[in-house]
């Protein structure tokens, strides 16, 4: 989905803060137990849901190999595509295998990530709406480009999605903008709220035409960097 729904705002804001609340280093078997646990808050793709494990398929940056994650502690999350983006929290469980992880997870969120496939434009690129935002992170992993920031909180819906110059496609830099419309609350901003993005931009990364994937981006954190270029 391309749009926030304020819906979602609140329970987005109160797993933030039970996120913060928890150390990065923790003992989860209370203070009897002396094991350091390491948990981790990442970008994943929901596989799918059997025998009381969900399953997820981790990427890191770049090109680095996809790893399946089998979850325990989840209950089915029957709302949820296959091939979803969604923010888990984990930590990794026994002794990892090539290529696979058990996990143990407790949170995840898909309400206020906004995932999508790369569109292309059909009208001039300027004529689209590109509402500033906070940039706090922008990188790639795999056929993904991602971002955590802020945007301005309206109490309306707005749209967040990447978009790439139609004219750009088979050039060997795709030119790809970061479309950001807050629609009918342009008038209505009442304070800035974070925010993340899981956009698959595969159709045009792996052409072999394209060697850079150049990412536009309207931010008030740094105004003078207009763009970002991701190199093969």
């Amino acid at each position: 989905m391309t749009a926030f729904f304020t819906s979602h705002a609140s329970r987005l804001l109160a797993l933030l803060l039970a996120v913060a609340a928890l150390s990065a280093c923790q003992d989860p078997g209370g203070d009897d137990d002396t094991r350091i646990v390491e948990w981790r808050y990442d970008f994943v793709t929901y596989m799918g849901y059997s025998g009381s494990t969900a399953t997820f398929e981790y990427l890191g940056r770049g090109d680095s190999a996809a790893i399946v994650l089998r979850a325990s502690g989840l209950d089915k999350p029957g709302h949820l595509a296959t091939g979803q983006r969604v923010l888990l929290y984990y930590t990794v469980t026994g002794t990892p295998s090539p290529g696979v992880r058990d996990v143990q997870a407790r949170y995840y969120t898909s309400g206020n990530v906004a995932s999508d496939s790369l569109r292309v434009n059909t009208k001039p690129v300027e004529q689209y709406a590109m509402h500033p935002i906070k940039l706090r992170s922008l990188w790639r992993t795999g056929g993904y480009i991602n971002l955590r920031g802020q945007v301005e909180y309206t109490g309306h819906p707005r749209q967040l999605y990447l978009m790439a110059d139609g004219a750009t496609l088979d050039s060997d830099t795709v030119d790809v903008y970061l479309v950001h419309d807050l629609m009918q609350g342009q008038d209505s901003t009442r304070f800035w709220r974070n925010c993340y993005g899981s956009f698959y931009v595969g159709e045009a990364w792996y052409k072999p035409s394209c060697r850079v994937m150049r990412v536009h981006v309207r931010d008030v954190v740094r105004p003078q960097a207009t763009c970002y270029d991701f190199a093969k």
